[in-house]
């Protein structure tokens, strides 16, 4: 008989780990893609004082650090709507990407030789505001994280991330200098990068 002992043999942080190893080795390994991630610069960032966009002054504007890439468990872009108005054709498409936690979290070796642990992202899941002025790369668009929603909860822990993001537009990349040879995208022309 257990008794007051409610956990068994198997303890929480095995359970944790055990469920990230798995993610890791069994979908982000086998069916699993990348992105780029971009984290924001705000020391090196110069943005134009009235309309906080980028500044037009060479070599300023705003400015993100190096990206590294990701694993990702699952990455799913959905077409955005529609708008047509008298401005003309206006679209956004929607990334949801989700992220295995040992991606996040940077316990030295915390599960084992298969953790792709990034120390720059070490405090998405309990300060996602922080990340909202990053940037996403997947498949040669660009796109901001909007949200970042914790998943798969083990207790008070959680075992994977879902961040939802839209797509920067071209004509919205052209202050930023590091995202230039993204904003010659073009979703009718697969030549243009």
């Amino acid at each position: 008989m257990r008794g007051d002992q409610r956990e068994g043999r198997f303890n929480i942080a095995y359970e944790r780990g055990s469920s990230a190893s798995g993610t890791n080795v069994e979908l982000v390994q086998t069916v699993g893609t990348f992105v780029d991630w971009w984290i924001f610069d705000p020391v090196n960032t110069t943005v134009d004082p009235i309309y906080d966009v980028g500044s037009s002054i060479v070599g300023g504007g705003r400015k993100w650090l190096s990206p590294f890439t990701i694993p990702v468990v699952n990455a799913h872009l959905e077409q955005g709507a529609t708008v047509q108005s008298d401005r003309g054709f206006y679209n956004t498409d929607i990334l949801t990407i989700t992220i295995n936690i040992d991606v996040v979290e940077n316990h030295l070796n915390f599960y084992g030789g298969n953790a792709s642990n990034r120390r720059e992202l070490s405090t998405v899941e309990i300060n996602p505001d922080a990340y909202l002025r990053d940037r996403i790369v997947f498949r040669n668009q660009v796109f901001s994280p909007t949200q970042v929603s914790p998943r798969g909860i083990i207790k008070e822990n959680y075992t994977l991330l879902q961040v939802s993001c839209e797509q920067v537009n071209a004509e919205e990349l052209v202050n930023d200098s590091q995202f230039l040879t993204y904003s010659r995208y073009s979703a009718f022309d697969q030549t243009t990068i």
